[in-house]
């Protein structure tokens, strides 16, 4: 059987992209350097800001860099690849025509993992950058799969985006107290469970050990399918 080899597309955060690779090998059931994946990644931490753009076209626009990005992965061998970002998914489809390997989608594949593992979840709170919620990618990764969902309001996610990239973008600790409070607010309006739908949020989830069932990180959901679409098995929690 061929080896599968996984490309990322990273550098969309670049530490979101350091942690993504550090969880692959903290989450892989495996006892030597042989049962591990065999990962290309391409940490290229200047591909344009995807909210920017998302909000303004006339912002640069990440797109072709990510085109290229991906068919250089493609070229070196990668099997499938994978985008440790929630926003970037914007150009899901676009960037899944321009190379012939499947792209694994982190929106659909949380939703999915929600779904599957908590059939009695209602609704669904999402925490992300304004690009993803202006997109609409998670408003129809949960239409598609039946339940509904909801994002903070106006001022919250100006406290989210504040978080991401003045706080975890710039290397700084997060108002680890504020977060918890946006969270509290998507329960207190209903919400069975809350996405941490941008992998700077994944940072805080690592950084403060949270460990709620009904708080679901995207980054960890996108490391085990990776973990499975490349035929290895993700330990047990």
């Amino acid at each position: 059987m061929k080896e599968k080899i996984l490309g990322v597309l990273g550098g969309i955060g670049p530490l979101a992209t350091v942690y993504f690779m550090d969880m692959l090998v903290k989450m892989t059931d495996a006892e030597s350097d042989q049962q591990h994946i065999p990962v290309l990644c391409f940490n290229h931490s200047t591909i344009p800001d995807r909210t920017a753009y998302i909000l303004d076209h006339r912002s640069p626009n990440p797109l072709p860099v990510m085109e290229e990005d991906a068919k250089l992965l493609e070229r070196a061998g990668a099997s499938c690849i994978v985008i440790p970002c929630n926003t970037a998914h914007y150009f899901y489809e676009q960037l899944q025509k321009a190379v012939g390997v499947p792209i694994i989608n982190i929106i659909t594949e949380t939703v999915a993992a929600i779904t599957s593992r908590q059939p009695e979840v209602k609704k669904i709170g999402i925490l992300a950058t304004e690009g993803t919620i202006a997109a609409g990618s998670y408003q129809k990764a949960c239409a598609d799969r039946g339940v509904a969902c909801a994002v903070p309001g106006e001022a919250d996610r100006r406290s989210l985006m504040n978080i991401i990239y003045n706080q975890v973008k710039a290397g700084k600790e997060a108002d680890f107290e504020e977060f918890m409070r946006i969270i509290g607010v998507m329960k207190h309006d209903g919400c069975d469970a809350v996405i941490l739908g941008c992998t700077e949020l994944s940072i805080i989830h690592r950084d403060f050990h949270m460990k709620r069932a009904d708080v679901v990180d995207s980054l960890e959901v996108l490391a085990k399918k990776s973990i499975a679409l490349c035929g290895k098995k993700a330990l047990e929690e």
